[in-house]
């Protein structure tokens, strides 16, 4: 198997491992980052759309039509609420009929792009991987960027045409700091080394860095561990306050940037190099630009899915690592099969042998063949 699939099974586990199989998310808020999954059995056509969180998926739908929307942000659990016209989540049901800050596409009635299209799609011969812009977080065909996609390993973000127009300020970034067809070579030469960017975040916090408020302090407000007090305050409001901190920074980065007129043709989507985010000005009025465009966010260099898929590799068990070399010949949609299949397999395991110890039984070669059997009847073969 090449190196391609193995990052591409690494990208899956990811996902996946950076959210919990066994307890509904419902509690801890609007989570930062999660992986996020619709049921097309509970919600049809024509009903409000909803989103559940991967337990919920494996527990609360397990049989029913998935579909894997991969992360979203500053997303809360709905299983069970009332989108779902009576349907219980089974994890947790202390729940409010709605999450009123959840943010919602077409992606979850599986369609995706600008052409509003499923995927796959069997319409297409083709079907291309998609791309995710980081603002809207939608998906899009290369052929639907409105511009030549650049294929370059110092890149790491998109964000769609329409999502640049959204924050316009972002042009003038991108004069500077994108990825075209016409300068990527240099700049996948200029950037591949990692201790540039560990120069790179030092230089920023010499420099400017206590302007911007530390991941953990802006998570904290955005995720509260009680299931009622993150409704207290919205992502607006906590947003607001960040654009509200004194910034010791007395020149305006953006101001420095027109300046230099380096100005770019405003079209087509924008491909971004890793370091991006960290030339962002964070000046008073910058923050609150940022603020009133909707994308704070950009400030944080957590929030990216490098950074999340990385933490969640980092806290991965070594026994993914011997499952990783059995899937070599299968391909995204099975591999995602596996990996469900797995993480039941742990949360089904963990329990019988929690109740064997509690019943002080002994844990005999019927035993536990009797457990797989009733366990491969329960179980339903995932759709994806």
């Amino acid at each position: 198997m090449d190196q391609c699939s193995v990052d591409e099974m690494y990208e899956a586990f990811a996902v996946l491992a950076g959210s919990d199989p066994d307890h509904c998310s419902y509690p801890k808020g609007y989570m930062k980052r999660q992986a996020v999954f619709a049921c097309n059995t509970c919600v049809q056509a024509g009903m409000e759309p909803a989103g559940v969180c991967l337990a919920c998926a494996n527990t609360c739908h397990d049989g029913h039509d998935i579909c894997e929307l991969y992360t979203k942000r500053d997303f809360r659990c709905d299983c069970g609420n009332e989108k779902f016209n009576g349907f219980k989540c089974k994890l947790h049901t202390d729940k409010e009929g709605q999450n009123v800050k959840n943010p919602y596409n077409h992606n979850f009635f599986g369609r995706y792009c600008s052409c509003d299209r499923p995927y796959p799609d069997d319409d297409d011969q083709v079907n291309e991987e998609m791309i995710q812009c980081i603002v809207c977080e939608d998906w899009f065909h290369e052929k639907h960027l409105e511009g030549p996609a650049v294929d370059c390993d110092a890149l790491m973000e998109m964000i769609c045409v329409r999502c640049m127009n959204r924050a316009p300020f972002l042009w003038t970034y991108a004069a500077h700091f994108a990825v075209s067809a016409l300068n990527k070579q240099s700049l996948c030469k200029e950037q591949t080394n990692a201790d540039m960017m560990t120069d790179e975040k030092r230089e920023r916090s010499h420099t400017r860095g206590q302007d911007t408020p530390s991941t953990s302090s802006y998570c904290k407000q955005e995720e509260p561990t009680a299931g009622a007090a993150d409704h207290t305050s919205s992502l607006d409001s906590a947003a607001s306050r960040l654009a509200q901190q004194p910034s010791k920074v007395t020149e305006c980065i953006l101001n420095e940037l027109k300046a230099k007129d380096a100005a770019g043709a405003r079209a087509g989507a924008v491909f971004w190099p890793y370091f991006w985010r960290a030339k962002l000005c964070t000046c008073t009025d910058c923050k609150r630009m940022y603020v009133k465009a909707g994308v704070p966010f950009l400030l944080d260099e957590s929030d990216t899915l490098l950074a999340y898929e990385e933490k969640a590799k980092a806290e991965a068990l070594t026994s993914e690592e011997l499952l990783l070399s059995c899937l070599t010949s299968l391909n995204h949609v099975q591999q995602l099969e596996i990996i469900y299949q797995y993480n039941d397999l742990k949360h089904e395991l963990r329990e019988f042998l929690q109740q064997s110890a509690k019943q002080r039984k002994d844990i005999t070669p019927e035993a536990f063949r009797e457990f797989l059997e009733e366990l491969q009847t329960r179980k339903k073969r995932r759709l994806n």
